[in-house]
C-alpha cells in the first residue's frame, strides 16, 4: 500500500512541475485535484520545501478554477439545449387548444396534455354514462382514432425531439465529465416520460369508447376496471 502511495505522490509532483512548465494537465492530475480531500492533498505535498509547496499550491488552484469554468460552460450548453427544445415544442401549438377544456386550467398548460387530463377524468369517473355535457362533448369529439391524428402527430415530433436533446445532453455530460442534473434536463426526461402517457392514452380512448357503447352489465363494469388499469399502470 505505501509502495502505491509513494507513486501517486511521485506522480502528483511530476505532473504538478509539467504544469509549471506550461504542459496540459493531465486527466489523473485533474482527478487527484478535485477529488481528493484537503487532507489527502497536504498529503501528498509533505516533504516538499515551502517554495515547492507554494508553486505546488498555485498549479491547484488553476486546475480548480479551470474545472469550475468547464462546469460552468457546460451547464450553459445542457440549459441552452433543454430550453431550446422545451421552447419550441409541436404540442403547444394553439390548433390544440380546445376552448372548453382551456378555460379548466392555467393559461400556461400545454393545450394537448390539458386534454389528456380531461380524458383521463372521464374515462375514470364513466359508470355506464358520462358524468356531465362536457364529457359527452369530447366524446363525441374523440370517438375514432382520426381525431387524434395530427395530435399524434405532433407528439411524435416532440417525442422525437426530446430523445435527439437527452441523447446530446448526455454526451456533453460524458466530455466535460460534467456530474449534475440540470432543472432543464430534468424537466427534458419528464417531459419525454408523459408525453409516452398522452399518447397511449389517445390510441386507447376510441377503443375505450367502442368497448364501453353498450350499458354495463356487472361483468362489464370488470372489463372497463381493467381496461382502466393497463391504461394507467
Amino acid at each position: 500500500v505505501n509502495h502505491i502511495i509513494n507513486l501517486e505522490r511521485q506522480r502528483f509532483i511530476r505532473d504538478c512541475k509539467q504544469v509549471l512548465k506550461g504542459e496540459k494537465v493531465t486527466d489523473s492530475l485533474r482527478r487527484t485535484i478535485i477529488h481528493s480531500s484537503p487532507g489527502h492533498v497536504e498529503y501528498l505535498k509533505r516533504d516538499l520545501d515551502d517554495t515547492e509547496a507554494r508553486l505546488v499550491d498555485i498549479v491547484i488552484a488553476k486546475v480548480k478554477e479551470d474545472s469550475t469554468k468547464a462546469l460552468s460552460a457546460s451547464s450553459q450548453r445542457i440549459n441552452i439545449l433543454a430550453i431550446s427544445v422545451l421552447e419550441n415544442l409541436s404540442t403547444e401549438s394553439s390548433e390544440f387548444a380546445i376552448d372548453e377544456i382551456m378555460k379548466r386550467y392555467r393559461e400556461s398548460i400545454n393545450p394537448v396534455k390539458a386534454l389528456y387530463y380531461d380524458l383521463q377524468e372521464i374515462m375514470f369517473l364513466y359508470d355506464g354514462k358520462p358524468k356531465n355535457k362536457h364529457h359527452q362533448f369530447l366524446i363525441n369529439k374523440f370517438k375514432d382514432i382520426e381525431s387524434f391524428e395530427h395530435i399524434i402527430d405532433a407528439i411524435d415530433r416532440d417525442l422525437s425531439d426530446l430523445s435527439e436533446c437527452k441523447q446530446r445532453v448526455n454526451k456533453l455530460k460524458r466530455e466535460h465529465n460534467y456530474p449534475n442534473t440540470s432543472e432543464h434536463l430534468k424537466k427534458i426526461v419528464d417531459l419525454y416520460n408523459e408525453m409516452i402517457q398522452w399518447k397511449t392514452l389517445f390510441e386507447k380512448f376510441p377503443e375505450w369508447i367502442n368497448e364501453n357503447s353498450l350499458p354495463l352489465d356487472p361483468k362489464g363494469t370488470n372489463n372497463f376496471c381493467t381496461t382502466i388499469t393497463k391504461f394507467f399502470k
